[in-house]
C-alpha cells in the first residue's frame, strides 16, 4: 500500500505538522512534546497496519462492508481515549485531534504527489481506518468517563464531608447524602434548588461566596461555627472551588465542608500545653520569655519601665516532703491564685518551674507602686493555706529588677531577679528585695561554689568522719554515725550545713548520699573485723532520695557482696519521710529493710510524726533532737519531753539515741531516764577514719 509506505517514510514530518495544530487545543497547551506525540505515533503505526492488512472478510465487516470495531482494550486507539480522558480532554477535543492527524497525512500526500492523487479505494480505506480508530478511542473515553463518574459519586457519597455543586445561578446540581442529611432532607429534595428555598443555614453567606468565586475565579477557604440541634459547637472548614468550562468561564462551583471541631480542640490543646502550665493554668516558661521579650521591645519604644518579680515559695519543699506531691500541687495552685489576685489581668503571671513564679508588671509603675504590689504578694503568701483540712504556713521570697535601670535583655533581667530573690531569702524569707549591682558579685560567688561542689565529687574531695555512739549503761562505743565533710581547696574543711542545702538544690545530694553509703559499708566491714564483732554504722539519707522516682540499686545483693551481717548498716531519715506515705516512699523504705538495713528517725520531736507511723514503717531507733537534750538540765519541759520519748519508744520496742550530749549532767539525766545510747562532744567529736580506728583499738585492748 503506497499510503502506508508514505506514512512510514514521513512519520516525523506528519507528527510535526500535527503538533502545530494540536497546540491550539485548549487541554493540550501545557503538554510536553513527548506527551503530545507518544500516542499519536502509536496511532500512525495502527493506521499503517490496518492499511497494510485490511479487514475485508465477512466475519470482520458489517452488512455495508465496513470493518467491525475492535473490542480489545489494548489497541492504541483505546489507550489514546483513556489517556486523553485522564488528561482532561473533552470529546470534541479528542475528535479534533484525530481529524488533525487525518488532515496532516492527506495534506502532506497532496504536497508530495501533486500529479498522483490517492485512488478512491485507498482514500475510502484510509478514512474507514481513521473512523474505526476514532470510534475505539471514543468508546473507551466514554466507558472510562462513566466509570470515573460512578467512582466519583461513590467517593463523594461515602465521605463524611459535606459536598455539593452549584451552577452559576446558585442552584444545586449535585449533592452527596451527607450534605442532604445535614439539613434532614434527601438529595432529591434539594437538587435544582438554591439554599434559600429550604432555609439552609447561612444561605446569605454562601450566596455571597458563590458570587465572589464567579467574579474572581478564585478558590475561597474559611471556617464557620455551627450549633447543632444537640447544642454542640461544631466548626466547619469550607472551600468554594470554581469549575471552568472550555472557554475558562465559571461553569459551576464545588462546595466542600469538613467538621474540624476535634482538630481545632486538639490544636488548642497542643497550643495550651506548649504555652501554659498544666497544673496552675499560668503562662509557662516558654511563653513567659516571649512575653518578656515583647514587653522589653515595647518599653524600648515607649520609654516606660518594666518591673520583673521572681517569686520562690519558702518552705514548699518541706510541705512537699511532709504531705506528698498531691498536697504540694494543691499548694502551688492556691499560691498561683493568690499571686494572680495581686496584679491586673494585663500583667503576666507565670510558673517557670517547681515552686518558682515570675510576674511582669508593665506600663511603667512607679517604685512606690511596685513596693505596694510586692508587699501585697508577701502578705497573701503568708496567710495559712487550707490543704486537706490542714492549715499550712509558708511564705514567699520575691526578687525585683527594673528595666531598663538594671539590665537591657530578658536573660539579664531574669538573672538579676533571681539574685534579688536569694537576697530576700538570706534576709529570712517572707519579704522582697530589689536588685542592686553588689548582688552580681554574690551570685558569681554562688555559681563558683556550685561548680566547685560538682567538682568536689569528681575529684574525691569529700571525706567521711565518724562520731562514736556509746551504750549509756557501759559507756562503751558500740556504733558510729558517718558524717560527710568537704575538703575545700581554698576554705579547708567545710561542715555539711554549709553545702548540703546547696547540694539538694542542684540535685547533687543523691550522689553524695550514695558515696557516703558506700563508705559506711566499707568502714562497717573494716571496723567489724577490727573488733571481731558486727559494728553498726549509721548514715544519713536526704528526704529527696525517697521522694524522687529514681529506682534504688539492689541493696541486698550489694551488701551481700561484702558479706556484712544484717543490721550493720543503719539509715537515718527525718520525720518528713514517714509522713509522705506515697507508694514510692513505701517501696524504697521496704527495699532498705529487705536488705537488712535498720531505720533511725533523726531529729525526732521537731516534726509531726505520730506513733502510728513508727509502727507502720517498723522503725528501729529514735534519735532525740539535740535541742531537747541541751535544755534538759535547765528546762523542765524539755526534760519531760525527752523522758516521754524514751518511755514511749520502749513501749513500742524501739531503742533511743540522744544527740548532742555535751555535759555530765545531760548524760546523767539521760541515764536516769533509761535512754539506750548517746552521742555528742562529751564522748567524742566526729573524727577521721584513722582516729576512729584508734578509739576502737583502745576499746579492744
Amino acid at each position: 500500500m503506497e499510503l502506508a509506505h508514505f506514512i512510514l517514510q514521513n512519520t516525523e514530518q506528519i507528527l510535526h505538522a500535527w503538533e502545530t495544530f494540536a497546540r491550539n487545543i485548549h487541554s493540550a497547551r501545557d503538554m510536553t512534546v513527548l506527551e503530545l506525540r507518544d500516542h499519536s505515533r502509536g496511532m500512525l503505526s495502527t493506521i499503517v497496519g490496518d492499511l497494510t492488512n485490511p479487514a475485508i472478510s465477512d466475519d470482520k465487516t458489517d452488512k455495508s462492508g465496513k470493518p467491525l470495531p475492535r473490542s480489545a482494550r489494548d489497541t492504541y486507539a483505546a489507550l489514546h481515549g483513556e489517556d486523553r480522558e485522564l488528561a482532561g480532554f473533552s470529546i470534541s477535543e479528542t475528535i479534533s485531534e484525530f481529524r488533525a492527524l487525518q488532515a496532516s497525512i492527506l495534506g502532506m500526500w497532496d504536497d508530495a504527489n501533486k500529479t498522483i492523487p490517492l485512488s478512491k479505494d485507498q482514500l475510502t480505506l484510509f478514512n474507514e481506518t481513521i473512523d474505526q480508530a476514532l470510534s475505539e478511542s471514543l468508546e473507551q473515553y466514554s466507558t472510562d468517563l462513566k466509570r470515573y463518574a460512578r467512582l466519583f459519586r461513590t467517593v463523594l457519597s461515602s465521605t463524611p464531608d459535606l459536598n455539593c455543586m452549584f451552577d452559576a445561578d446558585g442552584r444545586i446540581i449535585y449533592a452527596n447524602s451527607t450534605f442532604a442529611e445535614f439539613y434532614n432532607l434527601t438529595t432529591k429534595d434539594i437538587i435544582g434548588k438554591n439554599l434559600h428555598e429550604f432555609d439552609a443555614f447561612n444561605a446569605d453567606v454562601v450566596q455571597e461566596k458563590l458570587q465572589q468565586v464567579i467574579a474572581t475565579m478564585l478558590t475561597f477557604r474559611g471556617e464557620i461555627p455551627f450549633t447543632s440541634p444537640w447544642e454542640n459547637e461544631i466548626i466547619y472548614e469550607y472551600f468554594f472551588i470554581p469549575v471552568l468550562d472550555e472557554k475558562e468561564a465559571v461553569e459551576s462551583i464545588l462546595l466542600t465542608a469538613r467538621d474540624i471541631s476535634e482538630s481545632k480542640k486538639l490544636t488548642e490543646k497542643i497550643s495550651t500545653s506548649a504555652n501554659y502550665d498544666s497544673l496552675t493554668g499560668l503562662t509557662n516558661r516558654s511563653l513567659f520569655r516571649d512575653r518578656m521579650d515583647w514587653e522589653v521591645q515595647r518599653s524600648e519604644r515607649s520609654g516606660l519601665p518594666i518591673a520583673l518579680f521572681f517569686i520562690d515559695l519558702d518552705g514548699f519543699k518541706e510541705v512537699n516532703d511532709l504531705l506528698g506531691h498531691d498536697a504540694g500541687d494543691l499548694l502551688l495552685q492556691q499560691a498561683a491564685e493568690r499571686i494572680g489576685s495581686c496584679v491586673r489581668g494585663t500583667d503576666t503571671v507565670a510558673r517557670i518551674g517547681g515552686d518558682e513564679f515570675t510576674v511582669i508588671l508593665s506600663e511603667g509603675k512607679s517604685p512606690s507602686r511596685v513596693d505596694i504590689i510586692a508587699q501585697q504578694m508577701v502578705d497573701e503568701l503568708s496567710r495559712p493555706f487550707q490543704i486537706n483540712d490542714r492549715d499550712i504556713n509558708i511564705s514567699g521570697s520575691i526578687g525585683i529588677t527594673i528595666y531598663p535601670q538594671d539590665a537591657m535583655t530578658t536573660e539579664s533581667l531574669m538573672r538579676n531577679a533571681d539574685q534579688a530573690m536569694y537576697g530576700a531569702k538570706k534576709a529570712g524569707g517572707g519579704g522582697f528585695c530589689f536588685f542592686d549591682t553588689r548582688m552580681r558579685d554574690s551570685a558569681s560567688t554562688r555559681l563558683k561554689e556550685i561548680e566547685m561542689l560538682r567538682h568536689a565529687l569528681r575529684e574525691n574531695q569529700f571525706v567521711a568522719y565518724y562520731q562514736p555512739i556509746v551504750n549509756l549503761s557501759t559507756e562503751q562505743i558500740v556504733k558510729a554515725e558517718a558524717l560527710v565533710r568537704w575538703h575545700h581547696p581554698q576554705r579547708g574543711l567545710v561542715m555539711p550545713d554549709e553545702f548540703i542545702g546547696l547540694a539538694e538544690e542542684i540535685g547533687l545530694i543523691s550522689e553524695i548520699d550514695d558515696w557516703m553509703f558506700g563508705e559506711a559499708v566499707l568502714c562497717s566491714k573494716k571496723f567489724s573485723a577490727l573488733i571481731d564483732a558486727p559494728f553498726q554504722i549509721s548514715v544519713n539519707k536526704s528526704a529527696l532520695d525517697f521522694t524522687n522516682k529514681v529506682p534504688t540499686k539492689n541493696l541486698a545483693i550489694y551488701l551481700a557482696s561484702f558479706k556484712l551481717d544484717k543490721g550493720t548498716i543503719c539509715v537515718e531519715i527525718t520525720e518528713s519521710v514517714l509522713l509522705n506515705d506515697s507508694s514510692i516512699v513505701i517501696d524504697k523504705l521496704a527495699e532498705l529493710q529487705k536488705a537488712g538495713i535498720q531505720l533511725a528517725i533523726d531529729d525526732f520531736g521537731t516534726g509531726y510524726a505520730s506513733m502510728s507511723f513508727l509502727n507502720k514503717f517498723k522503725v528501729d531507733y529514735l534519735k532525740i533532737d539535740r535541742s531537747f537534750v541541751q535544755d534538759m538540765a535547765a528546762n523542765k519541759d524539755s526534760r519531760i519531753f525527752a523522758e516521754t520519748i524514751i518511755v514511749m519508744a520502749h513501749k513500742l520496742g524501739l531503742k533511743v539515741i540522744a544527740e548532742g550530749v555535751e555535759t555530765v549532767g545531760q548524760r546523767d539525766l539521760l541515764k536516769a531516764a533509761g535512754c539506750d545510747y548517746a552521742q555528742g562532744y562529751f564522748f567524742s567529736r566526729p573524727v577521721p577514719l584513722e582516729n576512729f580506728e584508734r578509739l576502737l583499738q583502745i576499746i579492744k585492748t
